[in-house]
């Protein structure tokens, strides 16, 4: 194998497709890159066996072939090097030398047999569907805080996908709180089965968005695989039953409280600092027309503000993990937010005002 190509093109790809080698072990094949050329088309991939990557760019291919090396290690290297064509070759020796032209640096790095390299079946170009980066990414914001991070809770460390006729349904939950979006959609989807969708590769997506232009997904019944620009990323999907999440969602709330969104998230932010108890939970007391957010006494001491609502009705009393309210108060642009419930005791609904296509479920602490 022989080919010559610019240093910051191959460090793009190396950068992406580094998120997705194996990092505990160094001698592992999976903590490799794999490259492949067939004449001028250099195709890198590098895999955990959990998520993936693949990217095909345009070389100046000299002699084809397929090697193996440590992904850390060389990009490592490359960011080293200065920006201009550089010339790898594999040796004789099984190593892979790195030369910048007219220069007198020069690596080699020691191959692995690429045959051990594992091989991932790709989908067809006819099984992807397109949705606006922007809808998709939105959607993973309203929904990947709310994702367990217990192990023992496997069906819930990953987001719900769901296809309806015209849209795309979001969901996660750690049992004591739900996150939902239901984003509608121009798109043609094709149907596929329910899937849950792993938290880190939500977020790898999220990464890699600019809000523009269209990812291509495809979904098959073990894995997803998004297109982004040259390259596509994959995963292993969660193979488990996800919560009847419908039954946690309420209806007909009897109560609403409005707030100004920006004005509570300050408040909580303050009073919070003062929360001693491991499970972050602050008093909220609502009357006329408005909020009073407090701690418990602890012996460092005890916060509380009051702000202004729209409440009308009984005053009431709740208890919440204050944590529970800024994730979603993070995702949500709109300037005002709606609490909806019936009792302080009983699950409350938080959306934006007016609601748009999202809501979240949060579930009540004890008082004392």
């Amino acid at each position: 194998m022989k080919f010559i190509c610019n240093r910051d093109d191959l460090l793009k790809e190396l950068n992406n497709a580094r998120d997705f080698a194996a990092q505990k072990n160094a001698l592992s094949i999976l903590s490799n890159v794999y490259l492949n050329l067939n004449e001028d088309n250099l195709t890198i991939k590098t895999t955990d066996q959990k998520t993936g990557y693949k990217s095909v760019f345009t070389v100046q291919g000299i002699e084809g072939g397929e090697i193996t090396v440590p992904c850390d290690k060389f990009t490592d290297i490359l960011k080293t090097l200065p920006s201009a064509n550089i010339v790898f070759e594999r040796s004789e020796e099984e190593k892979f030398s790195i030369k910048p032209e007219n220069s007198a640096i020069e690596f080699s790095l020691r191959v692995m047999d690429a045959s051990s390299f594992p091989v991932v079946e790709m989908p067809s170009d006819e099984s992807y569907f397109k949705i606006s980066r922007k809808n998709f990414t939105e959607m993973i914001n309203q929904v990947i805080f709310a994702v367990s991070d217990d192990e023992s809770k496997f069906a819930m460390t990953g987001a719900l996908l769901e296809r309806t006729e015209d849209s795309l349904i979001m969901v996660a939950t750690d049992g004591r709180r739900l996150s939902y979006i239901n984003r509608k959609l121009e798109e043609n989807l094709p149907e596929f089965n329910n899937v849950i969708i792993p938290a880190k590769f939500l977020e790898m997506i999220r990464k890699r968005s600019d809000n523009e232009g269209d990812f291509e997904i495809s979904v098959t019944s073990t894995s997803i695989f998004v297109k982004i620009n040259n390259y596509v990323i994959f995963s292993n999907l969660i193979n488990n039953e996800f919560p009847a999440y419908k039954r946690v969602i309420p209806n007909n709330q009897t109560k609403t409280c409005v707030i100004e969104k920006d004005v509570l998230e300050s408040a909580l932010k303050r009073v919070s600092l003062l929360v001693e108890n491991k499970f972050k939970k602050v008093k909220f007391a609502f009357f006329n027309n408005k909020l009073m957010i407090s701690t418990e006494d602890s012996d460092i001491g005890s916060g509380k503000e009051t702000i202004d609502c729209e409440y009308f009705g009984d005053d009431l009393q709740s208890a919440m993990n204050f944590s529970y309210i800024l994730g979603p108060l993070k995702a949500i642009n709109s300037k005002k937010i709606k609490f909806s419930f019936t009792e302080g005791n009983r699950p409350f609904t938080l959306t934006s005002e007016p609601e748009e296509d999202f809501l979240h479920v949060i579930m009540p602490m004890n008082l004392v």
